[in-house]
């Protein structure tokens, strides 16, 4: 159950970035990683690390397994602990350098034998879950009660005995810890073979990354579309790649939760994220049902300000302009120096703790060859977390940089607590990063005096709101749907396109018109074969911070010591335990319709604001 090198990583991750890379400015702050465990991935010291580890682990089992005991278990979670947080740190060099050499065979080959040492590891470590389960229960409670230091663990152990019915025999653990790392195989294909895709368009020869950016920010509509067909086409011709990749997660997927006696392909996300399937589902119905109030609505609006009858889908995401000149671009310090003003007044430890970032050779900032594209935080045991971004000058790079840094003021809170116990559950794990990027956009429009250029914002922050709440809704539909059609038989191409256009159609209403060249869309989202049923976290993150946010807003500086307080419990909290610090149910209805309320305020506010600017 437990992955050695289980590293947080969080943010919007896909695949190697744009080749047409931003010029670097000269910066008073550092903008690459500075990766100091090895020389390389070839650096000798590597294997003496590998053996020392292999015997740690040996040394682990020799001592405990077969001879655990109420009064030895603390000095096993001690020893465990520390063996996990050292993988974790050899696994993060190789991890973070494969992120920026994507098609780089010896940094891949590297860190493909970590993920197989990683996974050496826990055929023996598997057995320590086994063990423990075995212990009396009640007499664990009552050794936790009396010692404090166990009772640091206390989340990880209540999570091993809660995983107990759904664990087997140590010998059937061990042979699936075996076979646990060819499974994440198909993840890794996808990646790679999505970056190896070619997309010709205008000429040129395109990256995904590349075409992606240009059909959904193209300067033109003509761009857009283009760029859309021309997305469409490339995945067409790697159909047959793609459609097996979704076929072999979704089977290995269905196989594991028959093994461990699952009820429903989502419940090992859910269990393991200490959520139950009704919260979700309230939460999913609350947003189906403002379908219509806010997602069809704001698309409507938002034809409306550029001047269309109606969106066509590659102008669902494109920027509003409305103000003379180029786009406004930020250098790199300017954006700095605007998160950082956001965060110093809110809270000066997150200053703090993002101002150290910015100068520690811990965020790598600009895009080039072979770096993954898109914007993550990767938490580290014992030091700073590292920060990827892609920055271009953007208004939408300065709150993805307030965003990531949300991440890492989360991460770094963490540290206070045991490794086995530092990383949130998936639900929270998007709270400060949510948070940070909705004080940033707040503040940027508070500080706007042009009307128009205040409609371009908040147009922007909408943007984000539908791709992060109502896009990711529909991105859980389809995969609930596809794995209840896997059970069956192999899903087909034609099967996997019909239901993705169903769920855009419901998500995006009228307003916008569906080209059938973007049904193979489903093709290049990672997230479906990196971790199924992930994607309800960002939903469900997005609309907890709404609510945390009104409560913010409410009492102002009181809660900023809460909100530290529940940032640094890292994981040993559930998300029900953390919003019950506020006073919110989330589990309730009530709740969700109220975030999104929230939501439709602010469409109200941009109608008002159109109303009144634009004279239409």
């Amino acid at each position: 159950m437990r992955n050695l090198a289980s590293v947080a990583i969080v943010g919007c991750l896909m695949v190697p970035s744009m080749v047409e890379c931003k010029e670097q400015e000269a910066s008073e702050y550092t903008t690459t990683w500075a990766l100091n465990k090895y020389k390389s991935v070839g650096d000798p010291r590597i294997q003496t690390d590998a053996d020392e580890i292999l015997k740690r682990v040996k040394r682990f089992e020799e001592k405990y397994l077969g001879c655990l005991t109420v009064d030895n278990l603390k000095d096993a979670i001690v020893e465990c602990n520390d063996i996990c947080a050292t993988m974790c740190e050899m696994y993060s060099y190789f991890g973070l350098s494969f992120k920026l050499n994507q098609k780089d065979s010896a940094v891949s080959n590297a860190c493909q034998r970590m993920t197989e040492l990683d996974s050496k590891c826990n055929e023996t470590l598997c057995k320590f879950d086994v063990a423990m389960q075995k212990l009396d229960y009640k007499a664990v409670r009552s050794k936790m009660a009396s010692d404090s230091e166990l009772a640091k663990y206390g989340k990880y152990i209540r999570n091993v005995f809660k995983y107990k019915e759904h664990m087997l025999s140590e010998s059937e653990e061990v042979l699936l810890a075996k076979i646990q790392a060819c499974g994440d195989s198909w993840h890794k294909f996808h990646e790679g073979a999505l970056s190896r895709i070619e997309f010709p368009f205008d000429g040129k020869t395109l990256t995904l990354s590349d075409v992606v950016e240009k059909a959904n920010n193209g300067e033109t509509e003509e761009i857009r579309a283009a760029a859309s067909r021309a997305l469409s086409e490339g995945l067409k011709k790697n159909e047959y790649a793609l459609v097996s990749v979704f076929n072999n997660i979704a089977l290995e997927h269905k196989v594991f939760r028959g093994i461990r006696k699952y009820k429903t392909p989502e419940e090992p996300r859910y269990f393991a994220d200490d959520i139950s399937q009704e919260a979700v589902d309230n939460m999913l119905d609350a947003v189906t049902e403002h379908y219509h109030k806010i997602c069809h609505r704001y698309y409507k609006l938002k034809a409306r300000i550029l001047g269309k009858k109606k969106l066509q889908y590659w102008d669902r995401c494109s920027q509003v302009k409305l103000t003379k000149g180029a786009e406004k671009k930020y250098t790199y310090d300017e954006a700095l120096k605007i998160v950082f003003d956001v965060y110093k007044n809110f809270s000066e430890r997150f200053y703090e703790i993002v101002k150290e970032l910015a100068i520690s050779s811990h965020v790598d900032v600009y895009p080039k060859e072979g770096k993954v594209s898109g914007a993550f935080a990767w938490s580290m045991p014992d030091e700073k977390p590292y920060v990827m971004l892609n920055f271009y000058g953007s208004t939408r790079d300065v709150t993805t940089i307030a965003h990531e840094f949300g991440h890492a003021i989360h991460m770094t809170l963490s540290l206070k607590n045991k490794y086995l116990v530092s990383h949130p559950p998936l639900n929270i794990s998007e709270t400060a990063s949510t948070f940070g990027e909705k004080l940033t956009n707040e503040c940027l429009i508070n500080a706007e005096k042009d009307p128009e250029r205040k409609i371009e914002l908040i147009c922007a922050r909408l943007d984000d709101v539908m791709g992060t709440v109502f896009r990711q809704t529909a991105f859980l539909k389809f995969e609930r749907r596809i794995h209840e059609i896997r059970k069956d038989k192999e899903l087909t191409a034609e099967e996997l396109n019909a239901e993705w256009r169903k769920v855009l159609e419901e998500s995006l209403g009228d307003g916008v018109e569906i080209d059938h060249c973007v049904d193979n869309y489903w093709g290049y989202i990672t997230h479906f074969t990196d971790r199924p049923f992930y994607v309800y976290s960002y939903s469900f993150g997005a609309l907890f911070v709404e609510g945390l946010y009104a409560e913010y807003k409410k009492t102002g500086k009181e809660f900023v010591a809460k909100y530290e307080e529940a940032l640094a419990s890292g994981g040993t909290k559930t998300y029900a335990e953390i919003a019950q610090m506020f006073g919110i149910d989330a589990n309730s209805r009530k709740f969700w319709d109220s975030a999104l309320k929230s939501i439709e305020a602010e469409i109200d506010e941009l109608e008002k604001l159109c109303d009144s600017a634009l004279h239409n």
